[in-house]
Parts: structure tokens; C-alpha cells; sequence
């Protein structure tokens, strides 16, 4: 949020600084530090610079709907979600976390409805041993939308179903984490959601969502005001 204040809403601004201070090991989040960085970063890390930029770009291009809507006759029933990037996990071996976990404050599966973040087109759905049921949308920026531990969702969806940005498709839940689908209660009720990009050699990679989730709920309660 300090970069999107020191950017003054200028999202290429706030793109920059995310893009240096993730370029840069995420060693100091001062402003000041990191613009002064950015010479040396054009001329050493030109290519990587802009390949990040262009990856954040597109996310925060895309999303235009927080991903966890409100429960109207349950006002109490909130949720909450911190940056979790790369927490441990020890299901199926050591791994790290790839997404962020938006939990529910009230802990019952299927009354959190689920939208979708972005326009795309359904490329995935049905159950994984880690995901649950899970449905991955991928975007027109090629980015991958990756929602998982669904206890439904909103229809019958199909792969190559083009969906809309705030378009219902699902209820939060606590599935997967076994073989056996239709497994539930292993963890609390929540929604991982993750973003993921192929690289020029078409090999999968994730990029942190906690910032685009952020700014996207923020976007969406009128507290930005965007150039």
C-alpha cells in the first residue's frame, strides 16, 4: 500500500516499484531506495525487469473482481487472508505455498460464494488431491487463475466455457488433500487462490497474488483512486 501511496495512483508507477522490489529480492520496500536502484537494474537486468513488469501488468489488467463475495443474511460471516507466499506445507511432502488463502471467519463450507476474478476461459475444473475441486481459468494475458477447495460449484461448468469477470462459479469449502474425491474436513474452509504464467520455454510458474487481491478489494471498495 506504501508504493501505491509513494506512486500517487499512477498504476505504471506502482508497477515499477512492486516490479524492483520483487526484482530485487524484496530487500527494502523504501521507495526511495528502489527508484535509485532502477538504473542499475535497466542496465544489468533489463530483460528480467521488463519480463516481471509485463507479468505484473497483466494481472492487475485482469482482475476486476475480488474473488470472495459477502453472505447477506449472515453479516457476521467475513473473511480474512494475509501474505502466505511461500508458507511451509508438508501434505504430499515438503512444499512450499503457491497462492493465497482467503479464510472464512465463519467456518462452514458452501455459503462463501466464489467469482470470478477475471474474464477468461475455463481450462480446468474437477477434483485434485491437493486442489479439491478446483477450477483454473486462464486470462486473454495467458495468466492461469487457479481456485481450489471448492465445496461445489455454481454449475456444470465445461472446459473452454468463457466466463466473466464477477461471474459466480463456485462456494468455498474444505475439499481435497486425499485421492479419495468428495474428501472434506482435512482444514478449515477457505479458498487458495493462485496465478501462475508459462515462461518461453512453456514451464509453469507462480507469482505471488497477495498484492493483485489487495489492491483488486480495495479497487473494489472505492478506496483507490486509480490514473
Amino acid at each position: 500500500m506504501q508504493f501505491y501511496t509513494d506512486s500517487e495512483g499512477d498504476m505504471s508507477d506502482f508497477l515499477s516499484l512492486l516490479t524492483l522490489y520483487m526484482g530485487t529480492d524484496c530487500l527494502t520496500s523504501n521507495s526511495k531506495e528502489l527508484l535509485d536502484k532502477k538504473d542499475m537494474v535497466l542496465t544489468y537486468k533489463k530483460e528480467e525487469y521488463e519480463q516481471l513488469f509485463a507479468y505484473l501488468k497483466a494481472i492487475f489488467t485482469d482482475m476486476r473482481c475480488f474473488p470472495v463475495g459477502e453472505i447477506k443474511n449472515l453479516p457476521n460471516a467475513e473473511y480474512s487472508y494475509v501474505n502466505s507466499w511461500h508458507y511451509a506445507r508438508n501434505y504430499n511432502g515438503e512444499r512450499v505455498h503457491e497462492g493465497c488463502d482467503i479464510m472464512a471467519t465463519y467456518n462452514k463450507r458452501g455459503i462463501y460464494p466464489i467469482y470470478s476474478a477475471t474474464d477468461g476461459v475455463i481450462e480446468n475444473i474437477g477434483w485434485l488431491k491437493l486442489g479439491g475441486y478446483r477450477i483454473g481459468i486462464r486470462s486473454e494475458s495467458g495468466a492461469y487463475y487457479y481456485y481450489a477447495h471448492l465445496a461445489e460449484y455454481a454449475k456444470d461448468f465445461q472446459p473452454g466455457e468463457a466466463v466473466k469477470a464477477g461471474e459466480f462459479i463456485g462456494f468455498m469449502g474444505d475439499t481435497g488433500y486425499s485421492e479419495v474425491e468428495g474428501t472434506t474436513g482435512q482444514f478449515d474452509v477457505h479458498l487458495h487462490f493462485g496465478i501462475y504464467f508459462d515462461d518461453e520455454n512453456g514451464k509453469e510458474f507462480a507469482i505471488n497474488p497477495y498484492p493483485a487481491l489487495y489492491l483488486c478489494e480495495q479497487r473494489q471498495k472505492g478506496t483507490l483512486d486509480e490514473n
